[in-house]
């Protein structure tokens, strides 16, 4: 696990760091920067961040891990599809990466994150029926359970899902417009390109490991992420506009 996130991180730092702006990051928080010849060790500082030896590291990794979102996400939304494959993949190897150092338990942010396992229907309806604002769902597959774990939700529900034929179950249309008579307000946009599956609300994200539509059949876990969430709220927003809106 450790050798993963030491690949990952290394990765991302020689992709979005150039190598006086590194030395000079590193320098900032009395690290230094041992060289492969004329390039930086970006390997080896990786694994220092990632053991945390010292306060100087922890500091380090809080700030570059954040940026790097930044940076990763920066370039998604500054370029055409077709150009950014590199910088999609590596925005998941990132969200990886925090995934990792979660169950490591190592914080690498401000506040520690609350994450949560759901194994039956029960868990994620008293989840959701907890929110206290609008509440946004990224899945790649939205159904009659889906929606289930979204009926005790007072406040406006956005859910964002992918355009191909499995994203919505083959009796989804009978089951929506059962929801909505309920009262509920909901949207729903679908994206041609959607891989991942998030949560927002209460001003909180989460990384979500399978689709809601999932539970109860295995285990969904949902990890909050912190130091990403800017990043992925923008990334997230830019799919919505992007996305066309379902009809009944």
């Amino acid at each position: 696990m450790e050798k993963e996130s030491v690949n990952i991180l290394a990765d991302a730092i020689k992709e979005y760091y150039g190598n006086y702006e590194l030395e000079d990051l590193c320098n900032k928080f009395n690290v230094e920067v041992d060289y492969l010849g004329v390039s930086p060790n970006h390997k080896k500082l990786a694994n220092q961040l990632i053991a945390q030896g010292d306060r100087n590291y922890r500091r380090l990794l809080e700030k570059i891990l954040p940026d790097l979102f930044q940076r990763c996400n920066h370039r998604i939304l500054n370029s055409t599809w077709e150009s950014n494959v590199f910088d999609e993949q590596m925005l998941r190897h990132l969200k990886k990466l925090q995934i990792l150092l979660a169950q490591d338990k190592r914080s690498v942010g401000a506040s520690a994150p609350v994450n949560y396992q759901f194994k039956s229907k029960a868990e994620p309806i008293k989840f959701f029926a907890k929110a206290k604002t609008a509440v946004t769902i990224v899945d790649t597959q939205i159904g009659a359970t889906t929606l289930e774990c979204l009926n005790e939700v007072k406040h406006p529900l956005r859910l964002l899902t992918g355009k191909d034929e499995q994203s919505l179950s083959s009796d989804f249309k009978n089951t929506f417009k059962l929801f909505c008579s309920g009262g509920h307000e909901v949207e729903i946009r679908r994206h041609v390109v959607l891989n991942d599956c998030y949560f927002f609300l209460n001003g909180r994200c989460w990384l979500v490991s399978a689709s809601l539509n999932t539970v109860g059949q295995k285990i969904v876990s949902i990890i909050e992420c912190i130091d990403a969430k800017s990043a992925i709220a923008k990334s997230v927003e830019q799919k919505w506009r992007e996305a066309e809106i379902y009809q009944i």
